[in-house]
């Protein structure tokens, strides 16, 4: 996907938030690095599975995974172990890998990628 191409995949970025949209449709992470800011939402999405949150959860990639691969096959094994929300079939499954702390597993429709500064003035 294009919009996680340029930000590298978000290659050493910090993640700080997780927020889960009311309706349980839409999970949207916080990310920084230096004075940049950005999130990350994963619309439509309908299972998850989050490990080792930490204090410091520093992202290694964020990564958009092909059907019939490996590392999707092993995606689909760890997605097992969540229930879905919804009889819905997301059609696409990503995962955050990460250098320490959190890593994810999530079943979406669609991605949406939002920059924002955090330079002094600007609110956050």
């Amino acid at each position: 996907m294009e919009s996680l191409k340029a930000f590298n995949h978000f290659h050493d970025w910090y993640m700080d938030t997780i927020h889960v949209s009311k309706e349980r449709k839409t999970l949207t992470l916080g990310l920084f690095l230096q004075d940049r800011r950005a999130s990350v939402s994963f619309v439509g999405m309908n299972r998850c599975v989050l490990d080792n949150l930490g204090l410091q959860n520093i992202v290694y990639g964020i990564e958009v995974l092909e059907p019939g691969t490996p590392r999707y096959e092993k995606a689909q094994r760890i997605l097992a172990k969540a229930e879905r929300w919804t009889d819905e079939k997301p059609s696409r499954v990503a995962q955050i890998f990460s250098t320490c702390g959190a890593e994810l597993v999530i079943e979406f429709d669609s991605l949406d990628v939002a920059s924002a500064s955090t330079e002094a003035g600007a609110d956050s």
